[in-house]
Formats: structure tokens, C-alpha cells, sequence
């Protein structure tokens, strides 16, 4: 070292402050720390300043560790020298040692926490000017690589934090970005360092920590997913600490700033976040009430996804998930009046558009109970909202319609119900009264309503679209399909509905759907009264019912021979049967009329049977039967329909003639039409012959 001028210092006491020996430069520190005093005591600033910058400037220059560790020393004794009279030079103490807590050196990052330390005991709040620097250096000194130097780092941060908890002109604004800021480094002792500071605030409630509560927790999710079980079990805690003293005292909680933060990490793929955000989320619901339903969409977004848990480990996600969904419904089902976008008025706001896009998409999820509470959630909401649910009809029937080819049959039936909430909604012009019923519990038809529905025909010509693309639909679904709608819409609305639109689709769907139709009429229990209303052939309304039913049904010769069976058209039934033999005659054709002849003899034909003991029609009945039998092989329907009839008695009395009823049906021109259909189906079948036969020869094939 050169004999340079360090005055005030002496030459002796400069080599004594930078000897290797600690006692040396604890003795030269004294020598300091009495200078010191005396200077305050003359009140000399200059000579102050000047000891200050020969310390903190021209020693601590050196690149000799001794020399570091001297100067360190000596800013140390300065600040014990002036006593509450360091304030005055706070800035220039602390700058150089906090400097040192970045030397390659450990030992004069030891000694730098030492010097540091010792200073800050002394200013305590009058150092909180140098806050954010020394912050800084205490997140670094938390990841030092030598154990001593986190030792001592460990013991200067607690002093920080006593400083700063018992502080009363603290403004946290300072603290907490500088805290959030450490939660978002990769560096793990930086996050757990960066939670130990949110603790420790927290635990000084003067401080008002909650108030920035939204401020951190976006980063207190993210250290929750930090890879070390340690700092994710810290979180854990503070989180369940905030989340407690949230519902203590909700009235100070700022749900609106804080709740996206919880939609968003509730959709994490890791565990303990995603149960915890849910499980925020699931009490701010509680807690804000009303105040949630601007964020429906978003909070749909985080739970319906977590229905589809299956497995144990995430069972608690699906439970929490199911409860935040209920309470969302809740809050829309109790607020007396709800706008809708920007609109103004009384009520809380939902986003109705963000919420049906929400819903349209996860109708695509994979999951059958995500599928199921969405379709139950449009439901709500075209009976809670109906006219603006309507104007927003386009955006869903697509996705609903197609939902009735999944595999689930909870979910065809929910998406069944909302079809017939749409097709049952008000029209646009008087969309603002109430949702109208889609059928009262008689299950009486409102065919007339729906006649009125730009959506019936729609949903009736979409469900045929995917009738005709997939024939396995049609024969594991289609029946159940149509038994459900019977149950919403009412079973004549469905019927005349799906007649009329069959007739105009290819001849063999067409003639698949009439074999589902008839048997669901002769069968399904849900078909009982239309039934019982066809039997009776009462009014005009069921004469022109079955006119409808037998311009489709005409396309499947024995489900029309059954309808006019069920309907008391023997005579029409003769005629029917004599015209089979100009029909092909396939294996397929003769298993129908063996099923045929089964439901004759079931509890559903029970009248017919009786009427072969006589009454009006017994005559054309018998004739109609006869000319079944006629057409079976000698097989056991055969002998079954052979020993009904020899069952009969042969000799009846003519019965007076029956009244006739005030409306008429042109048989000769329904035969007629039937032999037309017919015609067409025989030609269908050549050309698809002639197109096989040709695929069959092409040599491209």
C-alpha cells in the first residue's frame, strides 16, 4: 500500500484497518468510531464526509480483499461513531457496502452483510430511503452459494423486516413491487424469499397488506406451481392465511381486481394450483355474490373443463369445480334482473355474449359430464333469459344439433331439451314475453306453436342430415332420439314434423324412419296417447294426422299396413295387401310381416282381436288378416296368425251400418300414391343395381 494520503486517517490506522488479522482492524474500527464522535461532537461535517469517501471511495477500490474488509469495517464504525446522526449519511454508508455484496470474494460478502447490518440497527426507519436497494441485495444474498454468507444474509434480512414491520410511515406501494417482482425469477431461494416477505408483512396487520393483495397474488399462484415442495407448501399456507382473513372480512376485499388472476391459473394443469384457484374462486362467489356475473364467462371457462376429473387425485378439483358451477347458476336463477352486454339498468351485468361463446365451445369438450352441464347451463339461460338467448340462437344450434350423435344419452338428452327450448322460444317479435312452455305435463301437442318456429324445421331437417350420414345413428339412437322429443315437444308435433320432412329425403332413409316411427306408435309407452287418439279416429285432427303419417309411412309397406290397422281402415287394409304381391318380396319384407304379425297378438292389439268376434269392420278385418296370412311362409308367425283366426267364430251377423263420420279420405288416391312410392323404390333399387354391377367391372376400381 502507498503512502497516499488518507487523512483524517492516519498512516497506522489505515494499515491496521487493512491487516488480515481481524483483531487489527477491529482495533483500527475503534480508533474510527471515537474519530467519529469527535468530529459530531465539533460538529466538523466536512471532515465526516471526508472519512466517509477515503472509506467508501478510495479504499474500497482495491482489489486486495484485506483492503475491502478494512473499509467495510470502518463505514461500520462511522455509523456507530455518529450514532442517530448516521440519517445525515445514510446514502453514502450503505451505497459502498452494498456494493461489496456482489464480490467474488465470500468473506468480503460476509463481512459486507456484517457492516450493512450494523448500520441499518443503528438508522432502523430513518434507512428506509435505501429500501429498494437494499432489498435487492438481501434477494441476491438469499441464493449465495456459500452457507456463511446466507448465514449472515439470514440475520440482516430479519433485521430488515423488524425494521420495516414496526415502522409507521412505511408506504407498502414501495415494498410490494419489489416483492411481487422476485416472485416471477426462476430462481427458487428468490421466490421463497420473495413469499417469506409477503408473510412477514402479512403478519403486521397496520400495515394493510391485504389492500395489495391483488397485486400479488398473480405471482404467489405462480411460486404455488414452483417445482421444491418446500416453497409450494410456504405459498400453500399464505394463500389459506389470505383466503382466511378474506372471509373474516370480505367488505375490504377487491373481488373485481382479483378474480381474472383466479380464472386464469384455476385452468393450470397442475394440481395444488388449479384446487387452490377454484377453491378462491368458489368462495368469492360466495363471498361477492352477484359481483362474479360480470366474470360468468370466464369463471364457465376455469370450471365446466374440471367436471371431467375422474380419477382420485383430482376429485377435490371436480367437487370444488361442481360447487362453483352451482353457485354461478344460483346467481343468475335469484337476481330479479340481469343486463345483458352494455346495456343500462337495475341489476347485475353478464357478458351473455362471452358466455355463449364459452358454452358453444365446450360443447365440443370430450367429457360427457363437461358436455352435459353446459347444455344444462344453455337450458338455463334461454328459461332465465328468452329473448336474448334468441337473438343468439344461430351461435349454438349448430354445436347442439350436433351433440345428439354422442355417445351419452345424458347428453342427447339435454341437448334434446334445449332444441326444444328453441324451437318452443318466442319469435323475435314477442321474444320479451316469457318463455312459453314446450309442453304441459299431459304431454299435449303444441304442433301449431311450432309450426310457427323458424328453428322446428331446421332442427327436424339437421336431425334428418344426420340420420341420413350415419346409419348406425339412426339404428341405435333414432328411436330413442324420437322418444325423447315426443316427451318435450309434444308426440304429434314430432310425428307430423319428422313425416313430413322424411318424404322429401332418399327412399330408403325415408323407409328406415317409417319402420322407427311406426314401431315407437305401436310400442314406446311415451306414444300411448297418439295411440290411443289414432285407434279412436275421432276428429278431423287425427284424419288429417294420418293422412300425413301415410304419405311417409307409404314408403314401408307393413309399417302403413299397421297404421291402418291401428286406425280401423280394414277395408283399406285388404286393398293394402293385395297390392304386396306386386312388390319384391325379400327376406328383410318377410321379417317385418313376422313382426307384424307378433304385435297382433301383443296386449297393443288386443281390440283387434276382440273385433274378430264381430262389430263393424269385422268382415274387412278378417279379409285383411287372411291376406297376411296369405303372404307367410308356413313359419311360426304363420301358425300363430292361422290359429287366431280358425280361433274366431265363421258365422257372423252382419252389423248395422255405422254412421258415417262428417269428413272423408280419398283411399283410391292414397292406394295410389303408395303405389307411386313404391314404383320409385323399385327403381331406386335397379339404379343402385346397375351402379354396383358397373364398380363392379370398372377396372379403376
Amino acid at each position: 500500500m502507498t503512502e497516499r494520503d488518507y487523512a483524517p486517517l492516519s498512516a497506522a490506522c489505515v494499515r491496521g484497518l487493512c491487516d488480515k488479522l481481524y483483531e487489527k482492524r477491529k482495533f483500527a474500527g475503534v480508533e474510527i468510531e471515537k474519530m467519529v464522535k469527535d468530529f459530531n461532537d465539533a460538529n466538523n461535517t466536512n471532515q465526516i464526509k471526508r472519512l466517509i469517501r477515503v472509506l467508501g471511495q478510495d479504499l474500497m477500490s482495491s482489489t486486495n480483499p484485506n483492503v475491502k474488509n478494512g473499509a467495510l469495517m470502518g463505514l461500520s464504525s462511522v455509523a456507530v461513531g455518529l450514532g442517530k446522526g448516521s440519517v445525515t449519511y445514510i446514502g453514502e454508508l450503505t451505497h459502498p457496502i452494498v456494493a461489496c455484496l456482489g464480490e467474488s470474494e465470500a468473506r468480503v460478502r460476509y463481512a459486507a452483510t456484517e457492516a450493512l447490518f450494523n448500520v441499518l440497527k443503528i438508522a432502523r426507519d430513518a434507512a428506509l430511503t435505501q429500501f429498494p436497494l437494499v432489498f435487492d441485495a438481501l434477494a441476491r444474498l438469499a441464493a449465495d452459494p456459500e452457507p456463511q454468507v446466507r448465514q449472515g444474509a439470514e440475520l440482516l434480512d430479519r433485521l430488515v423486516k423488524d425494521i420495516v414491520t414496526e415502522s409507521p410511515c412505511l408506504e407498502l406501494s414501495r415494498v410490494v413491487p419489489l416483492v411481487r417482482e422476485r416472485m416471477y425469477t426462476r430462481s427458487a431461494a428468490a421466490r421463497q424469499f420473495a413469499v417469506a416477505w409477503v408473510s412477514a408483512l402479512d403478519a403486521a396487520p397496520a400495515l394493510g397488506l391485504r389492500r395489495h393483495l391483488p397485486d400479488l397474488l398473480d405471482g404467489l399462484f405462480t411460486v404455488l406451481d414452483d417445482p421444491n415442495p418446500e416453497i409450494r407448501r410456504m405459498c400453500d399456507v399464505q394463500l389459506n392465511e389470505f383466503l382466511r382473513s378474506i372471509k373474516k372480512d370480505p367488505s375490504e376485499v377487491n373481488f373485481e381486481a382479483m378474480i381474472n388472476i383466479l380464472i386464469t391459473h384455476a385452468q393450470s394443469t397442475e394440481e395444488l394450483l388449479q384446487l387452490t384457484a377454484v377453491t378462491w374462486l368458489k368462495e368469492f362467489a360466495e363471498l361477492s355474490g352477484a359481483g362474479v356475473l360480470p366474470h360468468a364467462s370466464g369463471v364457465l371457462r376455469a370450471a365446466l373443463p374440471c367436471l371431467a376429473y375422474t380419477d382420485e387425485p383430482r376429485k377435490k378439483i371436480r367437487e370444488t369445480a361442481a360447487t362453483v358451477n352451482l353457485q354461478l347458476t344460483k346467481l343468475v336463477s335469484d337476481a330479479p334482473e340481469i343486463r345483458v352486454g352494455e346495456e343500462e339498468g337495475e341489476g347485475p351485468r353478464l357478458h351473455l355474449d362471452a358466455v355463449v361463446e364459452v358454452l358453444t365451445q365446450m360443447l365440443h369438450h370430450s367429457s360427457v359430464h363437461t358436455k352435459v352441464a353446459t347444455l344444462d347451463w344453455i337450458l338455463h339461460l334461454y328459461n332465465k333469459l328468452p329473448a336474448e338467448m334468441y337473438a343468439r340462437t344461430e351461435r349454438v344450434f349448430v354445436s347442439v344439433v350436433g351433440c345428439l350423435t354422442d355417445a351419452a344419452d345424458d347428453v342427447v338428452r339435454r341437448a334434446l331439451a334445449v332444441l326444444a327450448e328453441i324451437c318452443s322460444c318466442p319469435t323475435a317479435a314477442d321474444s320479451a314475453a316469457a318463455a312459453a312452455p314446450t309442453a304441459d305435463a299431459s304431454g299435449a301437442d303444441s304442433y301449431g306453436d311450432l309450426e310457427n318456429s323458424p328453428y322446428y324445421h331446421k332442427f327436424l331437417n339437421a336431425l334428418l342430415r344426420l340420420l341420413a350420414a350415419d346409419e348406425n345413428l339412426l339404428e341405435d339412437r333414432g328411436a330413442f332420439i324420437i322418444r325423447q322429443l315426443c316427451v318435450l315437444v309434444g308426440a304429434e308435433a314430432v310425428y307430423r314434423g319428422v313425416a313430413g320432412a322424411a318424404r322429401a329425403r332418399e327412399p330408403r332413409l325415408a323407409a328406415r324412419l317409417a319402420d322407427v316411427l311406426a314401431t315407437l306408435l305401436l310400442t314406446a309407452p311415451e306414444l300411448h296417447p297418439l295411440r290411443l287418439r289414432l285407434r279412436a279416429f275421432a276428429d278431423e285432427a287425427t284424419v288429417s294426422l294420418f293422412r300425413t303419417l301415410y304419405l311417409c309411412w307409404a314408403h314401408s309397406p307393413v309399417a302403413l299396413l299397421a297404421l291402418c290397422l291401428l286406425t280401423h281402415n280394414y277395408a283399406h287394409c285388404a286393398a293394402l295387401i293385395s297390392t304386396f304381391g306386386e312388390l319384391e318380396i325379400t327376406v328383410d319384407f318377410l321379417t317385418e310381416v313376422d313382426k307384424l304379425v307378433q304385435l297382433i297378438e301383443s296386449p297393443v292389439f288386443a281390440y283387434l282381436r276382440l273385433e274378430l268376434l264381430g262389430g263393424a269392420g269385422s268382415a274387412e278385418l278378417r279379409a285383411a288378416l287372411f291376406g297376411l296370412l296369405m303372404l307367410l311362409p308356413q313359419s311360426e308367425a304363420f301358425h300363430a296368425l292361422r290359429r287366431r283366426l280358425h280361433c274366431a267364430p265363421h258365422d257372423i251377423a252382419a252389423p248395422a251400418a255405422p254412421p258415417q263420420p262428417q269428413w272423408e279420405l280419398d283411399f283410391p288416391a292414397l292406394l295410389a300414391e303408395f303405389r307411386r312410392v313404391q314404383a320409385a323404390h323399385r327403381d331406386h333399387r335397379m339404379l343402385e343395381r346397375r351402379l354396383s354391377r358397373a364398380r363392379l367391372f370398372d377396372p379403376r376400381t
